[in-house]
């Protein structure tokens, strides 16, 4: 009986093997290829612009102020948002937008793709090293990856229309 059943399992084996049933075998499972790092990040030009904006902005020594940020991606569409930014932390940000919700923010995204090396990085800084167009494809050849974040206004200051009060602040 012992023999019979190893002859089966045996028998069974050589069956589901690859090319034994004339079949090729299965490909394996795709992985996902990043692509080749943006030309900027591995000539090292993205990281030097990265470094100068961040200068400027030190040196323009704010820390009170509110801008318009809107984000483009394969994700809910939502208009732009305004944040406050009090002391250089973020007055209540929506949940979707709290990762660069300050300036400072937004250039440790930039840091974060260049460290990443990803395949597409664009980047448009003003002259005080805020970052106002931020283009990131995190897959080449992928198309629902991409995300985009645009800085629309900048206001120095946080008093205007629809601005928190100073007693509801929680930093």
């Amino acid at each position: 009986m012992r023999l019979c059943f190893a002859a089966v399992v045996v028998a069974l084996a050589l069956l589901l093997a690859p090319g034994a049933s004339g079949q090729s075998p299965s490909p394996p499972p795709p992985t996902f290829d990043r692509g080749e790092p943006d030309a900027s990040i591995t000539d090292g030009s993205a990281q030097r612009k990265l470094d100068r904006a961040r200068r400027r902005w030190r040196r323009a020594r704010i820390y009170n102020y509110r801008f318009q940020i809107e984000l483009l991606c394969f994700c809910v569409e939502r208009g732009p948002v305004v944040v406050f930014v009090r002391n250089d932390h973020p007055v209540n940000p929506i949940a979707t937008l709290r990762h660069v919700a300050t300036v400072r923010r937004l250039h440790r995204a930039v840091q974060r793709a260049i460290d990443r090396k990803v395949p597409d990085l664009l980047v448009r800084y003003d002259r005080r090293g805020i970052p106002r167009d931020i283009g990131i494809d995190n897959i080449e050849r992928a198309v629902d990856d991409e995300v985009t974040y645009r800085v629309g206004f900048f206001w120095r200051g946080t008093k205007g229309r629809g601005g928190p009060e100073a007693s509801r602040v929680a930093l």
